[in-house]
């Protein structure tokens, strides 16, 4: 299932909706006391229960088909997987991030969303669970100055503890992993816990309100979503974000430099700083900056997004050295190769274009993208290749 998550250009990107659970030193203030509060009214925002509640219908209907079943002798995760399954039947994706009750309601959701409703049932059976954070190469859709971009979050129901030998312990626990829209072509990032569920709700909400450029509801939102993981860095970078865009370029500034400083920074938070650099022309944050990202990179999109910067830099043989790197350790996405068929496109090299379009056309599992791909693929003169 696919995560709203936003790269804004000029500052933010909450990819890789990264779970990253940094460890926290005792005497490093959180970035809230760097929020610029005289500047924001509080808005009312929904408590973390809100978030989980069902209809009294539902949690009688849920428990009476789940008590059945494990007196049929199913497995607790199990049976709430069973009954997750005939309820989402006719579910359909929808980009926005939705409480439990409302994704019933409206019979759709994110996988934030659905993440919120397992938990929900889950809570209500006494189930343990964990999560996942699984990353997807990015399908990238413009709102203004704003690229939508998608990430993937999974749900693990978690088996009933068993009693241990002596001397015996558990590796990994057995369980249910409840994944509603799995894609193909995706990569493990990191795991999660509740804590990381809740913050992801508050924060997807926070970066809603302020695309609308509602800043107080964002920054309400932005401080419940601090509450849970007050060192993380994607958060930290939409508290630069909502600074820069109320008009508080000095103190967007400020907040970029305390992660930097302290350790408490993504390949997107540094992209982004790095596009503020450039904007004030400050050739030495630059380069620091630029070294920071290439000793950053932890997923495949980082690593393509370093390659592009190589391409608009003219560093071709660059570019080109990375890609390949992406395509050897992961061969199952398409996003190298389509963006190998781009450079070879702007060389002028029609053979080889058509050949990584090719490729990007058969390792897509995404049926837009690959209509994208096979789009440009048909726009390419046949008979003039490159030789």
């Amino acid at each position: 299932m696919i995560n709203r998550i936003l790269l804004l250009i000029f500052v933010l990107s909450l990819t890789a909706c990264s779970s990253t659970n940094t460890s926290v030193v005792a005497d490093i203030p959180p970035v809230t006391e760097l929020l610029s509060n005289h500047a924001f009214e509080d808005a009312p925002t929904i408590n973390e229960q809100q978030i989980f509640d069902l209809p009294k219908y539902e949690r009688d209907k849920f428990l009476a088909f789940y008590h059945n079943a494990l007196a049929q002798g199913v497995r607790p995760d199990k049976a709430i997987f069973k009954y997750l399954e005939n309820r989402l039947d006719n579910f359909t994706y929808d980009g926005e991030t939705l409480t439990a009750k409302e994704s019933l309601t409206r019979n759709e959701g994110n996988c934030i969303s659905l993440a919120i409703l397992t938990q929900a049932y889950a809570s209500l059976a006494k189930v343990d669970t964990t999560f996942i954070e699984v990353g997807t190469m990015p399908v990238f859709r413009k709102n203004k100055d704003t690229i939508l971009i998608s990430n993937h979050f999974r749900t693990k129901l978690l088996a009933p503890e068993k009693p241990l030998q002596p001397g015996a312990f558990v590796i990994l626990r057995a369980g249910t992993v409840v994944d509603y829209f799995p894609a193909q072509d995706s990569f493990f990032i990191n795991n999660a816990t509740y804590q990381d569920l809740v913050s992801k709700y508050y924060a997807n909400k926070a970066v809603d309100a302020l695309i609308s450029e509602q800043f107080n509801q964002s920054y309400s939102l932005l401080k419940r979503a601090l509450y849970y993981r007050p060192y993380h860095p994607e958060l930290i970078n939409i508290a630069a974000v909502l600074h820069r865009r109320s008009g508080q370029t000095e103190q967007a500034n400020t907040i970029y430099q305390y992660a930097v400083e302290n350790h408490f920074t993504s390949p997107n938070l540094l992209s982004n700083y790095l596009l503020v650099a450039k904007s004030q022309s400050d050739s030495s944050l630059i380069s620091r900056l630029e070294s920071l990202l290439e000793s950053n990179v932890s997923t495949p999109f980082d690593k393509i997004q370093l390659a592009q910067r190589a391409i608009d830099k003219g560093q071709y043989k660059k570019a080109i050295k990375q890609l390949e790197e992406v395509i050897y350790e992961t061969p199952y996405i398409p996003e190298p190769y389509f963006e190998l068929a781009k450079l070879y496109n702007t060389q002028g090299n029609k053979e080889k274009t058509e050949q990584f379009l090719a490729k990007a056309v058969e390792k897509s599992s995404d049926p837009e993208k690959r209509a994208l791909f096979q789009a440009k693929r048909d726009s390419i003169p046949r008979g003039n290749a490159h030789k």
